[in-house]
């Protein structure tokens, strides 16, 4: 049987987050692609229109895999603090997914508050408010300063300009976290 016969959607996605993880976004093409299935480039037009629509559910996929990584790294008890924390480690361990989901044209944040609204964002917000007695304006202003703290160092450790060790990331942003809170 021809290796197009199974060619799926699914295979496509897992061999493109590959080649983006370790090349970048930028880097993907169908030619590429293609050959990284070992196809041609028209199975790949018979599953998609074009590689706007693989990138589009490329873009899905990286979004879970960050999705799954936070969700396995945060304690609702210190809920903003291991977030920032997994934040910086995604961006440290997932250079390329972390460059294409937040430093890309892929990135639909246009404000602070579509920041703020993300879903993880509103659950540490909220985590603040319940466990820890805070009015919710003096939790999104925590929050964002926090993330604004940890998002310059992500950014910093994904195009290579620092390298830190873990355990300095969680120290840095706990001091952050301790100078804020007060």
């Amino acid at each position: 049987m021809p290796a197009s016969c199974n060619i799926t959607k699914e295979n496509i996605i897992k061999k493109a987050l590959i080649m983006v993880n370790k090349n970048g976004w930028d880097s993907l093409n169908a030619r590429d692609l293609a050959k990284a299935l070992k196809i041609s480039t028209k199975p790949l037009y018979r599953i998609y229109k074009n590689m706007d629509e693989i990138k589009e559910d490329l873009y899905k996929e990286i979004y879970k895999e960050y999705d799954e990584f936070i969700t396995s790294r945060v304690d609702n008890k210190k809920a903003l603090v291991t977030l920032c924390v997994a934040y910086v480690e995604f961006a440290k361990y997932y250079k390329n997914l972390f460059i294409s989901l937040f430093l890309s044209d892929n990135l639909k944040w246009k404000s602070v508050d579509d920041v703020l609204n993300e879903k993880w964002n509103q659950g540490a917000i909220i985590n603040l408010v319940n466990k820890q007695g805070y009015t919710f304006e003096e939790a999104k202003e925590l929050f964002l300063h926090l993330w604004l703290y940890a998002n310059g160092l992500a950014t910093l450790i994904a195009t290579n300009k620092i390298f830190i060790e873990d355990k300095e990331i969680i120290v840095r942003v706990v001091k952050i976290f301790k100078t804020l809170e007060k």
